[in-house]
């Protein structure tokens, strides 16, 4: 591949990614090395700085970088989007973003602190801007939400990351180590507290993924997704020829299996044997494979020990068919999500087109079928509603309406059961 198509393709790749794109992600799409892919953004970058007819430039934030509209365009921009990114913020969001911005990852109460009046109604405000949002919960009693600030706020200050703030002179710093100092006190009197697991379990095409991975983004907390793992020892099965239901050859392929799940960057990979197993496992004969395999207890032993290591290690968000009765029976919060049949169908069959698979709403439905009845009547762990899990039916609800739900039920659970109860997973 020249270098001009190189160009060309990275631009097109940041013109349909319109969010920041790492450079490792720009590097695997285009198959070339990071430090060439850097390369090639600055060379993007400054053939737009010497193009006078071009309104774009390219905005680089903390080891990604996306296009960006030129400032001297903002008056066009403004008057067909009503500008409605209009940065015109009130004194009070201004000091919040700063308290926020030095001292990330910072809490409400520490907020409060600096300003010296309650500051949530700023703070929800920031969120719906999309300048601030939450990146975890702070390891004492009641689990304060931690806040950090977005790409969104670097972009529209022209930083690429907060350590090009300038240097100021705050009471803040103060105040700021005196509850650092406070936290750290209590969190180290306060029982060891075990990593929140949240639990969604739910039949093939209720929309689990998503929802968990939006959940992740608003909560801050990574989501692992089971299925890919069965997916991924259902493909390879079937390229070593071996049937994903014999019991014995998968055996023997699993004492000779090495499985990685790597959660950088907040997308998962599953790693097989050292290769990356991610772009096959999204097809039929994937959810096939997955099916027949992870109804082999070989291979539910193999993969909810790996889950479970991970779990003992950092909060997570699973999303499966058995985790909230098997996998995490004691998950503190638990999630069935379900759908109608033809609804679940119908998004199946969205994902699938978008993959270029040509199946049919009659093909997928019949898949669906096969597979739920699989799911259902395996005799390991078969796929149920757990007696602690909340029921969520979203045939009729958007995935952002489900989202609020899950956050709703999990801040009320934070308030009652702070530490999670005491222990860890088994």
């Amino acid at each position: 591949m020249s270098e001009v198509d190189k160009l060309a393709r990275l631009e097109a790749l940041l013109f349909v990614a319109g969010d920041p794109l790492s450079y490792e992600d720009m590097a695997r799409f285009l198959g070339v090395e990071v430090a060439e892919a850097e390369g090639l953004i600055e060379q993007l970058k400054r053939r737009y700085q010497r193009d006078p007819m071009s309104g774009l430039i390219v905005r680089q934030i903390d080891g990604a970088a996306s296009l960006a509209t030129k400032p001297s365009c903002a008056d066009t921009l403004e008057a067909f989007y009503g500008k409605v990114r209009d940065l015109k913020l009130t004194d009070a969001a201004y000091e919040t973003l700063a308290v926020i911005a030095y001292n990330a990852p910072a809490t409400r109460a520490e907020i409060e602190a600096v300003r010296g009046v309650n500051s949530d109604s700023v703070v929800s405000r920031l969120i719906e801007r999309g300048l601030v949002r939450e990146v975890g919960t702070l390891e004492t009693p009641g689990r304060p939400a931690l806040l950090d600030v977005t790409e969104q706020f670097l972009m529209d200050f022209g930083l690429s990351s907060t350590r090009e703030l300038p240097p100021v002179d705050l009471m803040m710093y103060d105040t700021i180590t005196e509850f650092t100092q406070e936290r750290q006190s209590a969190a180290h009197l306060a029982p060891a507290p075990r990593p929140l697991v949240v639990a969604i379990d739910g039949p093939s095409g209720s929309g689990k993924s998503t929802i968990a991975r939006l959940l992740s983004e608003h909560l801050g907390i990574l989501s692992l997704d089971t299925g890919a793992m069965y997916r991924a020892l259902g493909v390879k099965a079937m390229r070593l020829g071996i049937s994903p239901s014999d019991q014995e050859r998968v055996r023997a392929m699993l004492s000779e299996t090495s499985m990685d799940i790597d959660l950088t960057d907040r997308v998962q990979k599953t790693i097989v044997d050292g290769s990356d197993y991610t772009p096959y496992i999204r097809t039929p004969e994937a959810s096939r494979a997955a099916s027949d395999i992870s109804a082999l207890p070989i291979t539910r032993e193999y993969c909810v020990r790996i889950q479970r290591e991970i779990g003992k290690k950092q909060a997570l968000i699973l999303d499966g068919r058995d985790i909230g009765t098997y996998v995490f029976p004691d998950a503190p919060v638990k999630f069935f999500v379900t759908a109608s049949e033809e609804v679940r169908a119908k998004r199946r069959l969205a994902d699938l087109e978008r993959a270029g698979d040509s199946s049919t709403l009659e093909d997928v439905m019949r898949e669906m079928q096969i597979r739920d009845r699989q799911d259902s009547e395996r005799q390991l762990a078969p796929t149920k509603r757990a007696d602690d899990a909340i029921l969520i039916d979203t045939s009729d609800m958007s995935v952002r309406e489900v989202v609020d739900v899950m956050i709703d039920v999990i801040r009320q659970r934070e308030q009652i059961q702070p530490l999670w109860s005491q222990g860890r997973h088994g």
